[in-house]
């Protein structure tokens, strides 16, 4: 995860703020009027929520596009609170509930993502970790091998079970390309004799969100801090 900053200027987003307003649904919108096929504001919206996220999964930083990406809502859209009250479906149209993530099957025969916390939605409809809480992503950690944790590495927290578990960000394919990227690190760093003005240059190079961050970016950022 990275931490995430809702600018809430675009296209979509006003489009959405409106439907919102009226407490209407955006997935019943039709064409907005285009005669372009395609386009509806669910379409901007994404593209609002692709270009604040720098191009890049919400939750396991995997690079994402337009095609390859899926609106998922932090509050679940039938979360009912203690109350009774349809929390999910009061929070359906607002922006700030919203984010872009994968389809969830980058994992081979594993679902991640908002694909596997789908299937928690009943036991598990909140998450204790979000990455538009600076707190919780700065206190999120990487080993060595590329495993994603948060606080303390055996702390049997609800953070560690909602990103182990229900998000399923220790899949086998997402660990090993993390491990991947602390070791491309390393090496590069070693070659560099670990210089710290080399390190700090590299570190401005991943932190570099002009357009799009590159993916999983906020592993090698964890990595090269430990040389600087």
């Amino acid at each position: 995860m990275k931490f995430i900053i809702k600018k809430k200027t675009g296209k979509g987003y006003n489009k959405l703020l409106q439907i919102h307003k009226r407490r209407g649904c955006y997935a019943d919108t039709k064409n907005d009027n285009s005669k372009i096929p395609k386009i509806t504001i669910r379409t901007d919206i994404l593209e609002d929520l692709l270009r604040e996220q720098g191009y890049i999964c919400a939750y396991c930083m995997k690079t994402i596009s337009l095609e390859k990406s899926q609106i998922e809502h932090i509050i679940g859209q039938s979360y009912i609170d203690e109350e009774k009250k349809e929390i999910g479906k009061l929070e359906d149209t607002n922006y700030e509930n919203m984010l872009a993530v994968c389809q969830g099957n980058f994992c081979e025969k594993e679902t991640h993502c908002d694909s596997s916390r789908s299937k928690y939605q009943d036991k598990r409809p909140l998450l204790s970790i979000s990455p538009l809480n600076q707190s919780d992503m700065n206190s999120i950690k990487f080993t060595q091998s590329g495993v994603v944790y948060y606080g303390e590495l055996d702390a049997k927290t609800d953070m560690n079970y909602d990103l182990s578990t229900v998000l399923n960000l220790n899949c086998t394919s997402i660990q090993e390309k993390r491990k991947r990227i602390v070791q491309a690190i390393k090496f590069l760093l070693s070659k560099h004799e670990f210089d710290k003005k080399f390190a700090n240059k590299t570190l401005a190079l991943w932190k570099n969100e002009s357009l799009e961050n590159k993916e999983f970016c906020e592993v090698a950022i964890f990595e090269l801090r430990k040389y600087i």
